[in-house]
């Protein structure tokens, strides 16, 4: 596990894109890839991204259920955990707990209608560009789309 980055820490920003708070409806770390959860009658809460999730942006700071997170969102650049091997440039989504991987559809098992939708889901889910080269564990900078 290589800190590709050392200059800043993790969810914080080397360059300041939009950021926006919103209220964590689940406990959130400084750094995860956050999704954004509906709430019926009110604007929407953050939670941490699963696995092929769709991310909106990165936590700035850690929170407790109930408390406000700024998330970092479109033209940030940000430092975040990689959840497998990553190419510099290469669309990145959420992976488990809120670490980032690759965007790389597969060969879908069946040429069904539902197995392409699959793959092409995983382009859909993208939310920033890798700014280095990592492998799992690593830590280092994504552009948020």
């Amino acid at each position: 596990m290589a800190d590709l980055y050392s200059a800043i820490g993790l969810g914080e920003c080397l360059v300041e894109g939009l950021t926006l708070s919103f209220e964590a409806n689940a406990s959130i770390s400084k750094g995860q890839a956050v999704k954004l959860v509906a709430v019926s009658g009110d604007l929407p809460k953050v939670a941490a991204a699963g696995a092929g999730e769709r991310a909106v942006g990165v936590a700035k700071r850690s929170a407790s259920q109930g408390e406000q997170c700024p998330i970092a969102m479109s033209g940030s650049v940000v430092k975040v955990t990689f959840g497998g091997t990553v190419s510099a440039g290469q669309r990145v989504m959420s992976g488990a707990d809120g670490a980032v991987v690759a965007a790389v559809p597969d060969a879908p098992a069946s040429y069904s209608e539902t197995g392409v939708q699959s793959e092409l889901d995983k382009l859909d889910n993208a939310f920033a560009r890798a700014l280095q080269s990592a492998a799992n564990g690593d830590t280092g900078l994504i552009l948020i789309l």
